[in-house]
């Protein structure tokens, strides 16, 4: 959205009541995403109804996609909504819809859009290789906002990676590639594997990274590619959901929770340095506290090392919130959540106590007054650890960096290191 309003001439304004066009970019996957939506609504209706009258408000995103009659009835204050599937048209659709000149300039603004995104890019980039998803869990709401899936061709892959390029202009390189969908896996191992061997090939690419693996069978074929394509870093990011047989049949998820254990201990025969991202959902309508305790047992005797809790949330649309009445009420899931986190970051406090003083070649994020943002190639970008280095004396590195780090301490969600001397940059 950003790239395309820059590139027709747009400017950013230093202030929200400076803004002659103001852009909500909206969420409504779970209740709280939809109130904070609303609220930042109405907050910024009262600035332009108190400072800026002429200001154009617009809201965009899947909450759009999803309440789109209700918005309009609810909300006529606004002056235009975008829904998810036109972001990259933004910047043409505001002009239209206002009648707005574009500039002539179009060459130089192009420049000057480079110049900007370089100036903040970061050594990783997520490549989209699907959208949508065609399973029916019983809490989400995605199949509505997003559809079915449909996968993306290389020429899609390709197109987005050549875009990234042109907007960093060369200056910080793409040393990791997400590849990310709504269902990773269901693009089948074949067209995945064509992927990676594809972005194998580029010598740019240090890291590729799978995100957001639905936990069948088809990732214990999957996880040989690791032994095929060295580019692979050792992470997967498979969500679990819950452990309880009878509560993944109510989230019409799959039951055969041996499956969970079995790619854990594939991927750590693969390598044992393998680390697992799970997520669980709790208090999901009819979790009892025998339900709730197979979660505890199963963080408690199985190494999870990145784990996301997230408090069931009842939405209308999604057949558990349309058809079944909620058991649990927030202050247990509350509790539930908070005894499980401490008990995962027990368990995870003891082995990363174990990679004291290990070294390894860690990816540079970020580097700011003498101080270095790493990451290791287990860490997913903006959502896992990091480990923060002082900047040694005349050493200079910048984003995209790949240097020998020594672990030296671990602080609950990070971890601070040693930069080794000679880097390999």
């Amino acid at each position: 959205m950003r790239t395309s309003l820059l590139r027709l001439g747009y400017t950013e304004a230093a202030k929200p009541e400076q803004a002659d066009i103001f852009l909500i970019n909206s969420c409504s996957f779970i209740r709280e995403a939809q109130e904070e939506t609303i609220q930042t609504v109405f907050d910024t209706l009262k600035i332009r109804d108190k400072k800026s009258p002429d200001m154009k408000v617009g809201l965009v995103g899947c909450f759009v996609e999803r309440f789109s009659a209700a918005v309009k009835q609810d909300i006529p204050e606004l002056d235009f909504t975008i829904g998810t599937q036109r972001y990259h048209e933004v910047g043409t659709l505001i002009s239209e819809k206002f009648g707005i000149e574009l500039s002539a300039h179009a060459a130089e603004l192009a420049e000057d859009v480079v110049r900007c995104n370089a100036d903040s890019a970061r050594p990783f980039v997520w490549l989209r290789i699907a959208q949508g998803c065609d399973r029916k869990c019983a809490f989400c709401i995605i199949p509505t906002i997003r559809g079915g899936l449909k996968t993306y061709t290389m020429e899609d892959i390709d197109r987005q990676l050549a875009d990234e390029a042109s907007l960093r202009n060369h200056t910080v390189p793409m040393r990791e590639v997400v590849l990310v969908s709504q269902d990773t896996i269901s693009q089948g191992v074949e067209e995945i594997e064509r992927i990676v061997a594809h972005l194998s090939e580029k010598e740019e690419i240090r890291w590729i990274r799978l995100q957001y693996l639905f936990p069948d069978r088809r990732v214990l074929e999957l996880l040989k590619l690791w032994q095929k394509y060295p580019k692979l870093v050792p992470y997967l990011d498979i969500p679990f959901q819950h452990v309880s047989p009878e509560i993944l049949k109510a989230m019409k998820r799959p039951s055969d929770t041996a499956l969970f254990g079995e790619i854990m201990d594939l991927a750590r025969k693969i390598s044992p340095d393998f680390e697992i991202r799970t997520s669980f959902i709790v208090g999901f309508p009819g979790e009892t506290e025998a339900h709730y305790n197979d979660l505890v047992s199963f963080v408690k005797t199985h190494r999870i090392d990145k784990l996301a809790l997230f408090r069931y949330s009842h939405e209308v649309g999604t057949s558990a919130g349309d058809q079944l009445a909620e058991t649990v009420g927030d202050e247990e899931k509350y509790r539930r959540i908070n005894e499980l986190r401490d008990i995962h970051l027990e368990t995870r406090k003891q082995y990363a106590l174990g990679l004291m003083g290990r070294t390894e070649t860690m990816i540079v994020d970020e580097v700011n007054a003498g101080e270095v943002t790493l990451r290791r190639a287990h860490d997913a970008p903006e959502s896992d650890e990091i480990v923060t280095a002082p900047l040694p004396g005349g050493l200079k590195l910048q984003p995209g960096d790949m240097p020998q780090v020594t672990i030296k301490a671990y602080t609950e969600y990070s971890f601070l290191g040693e930069i080794k001397r000679p880097a390999d940059v």
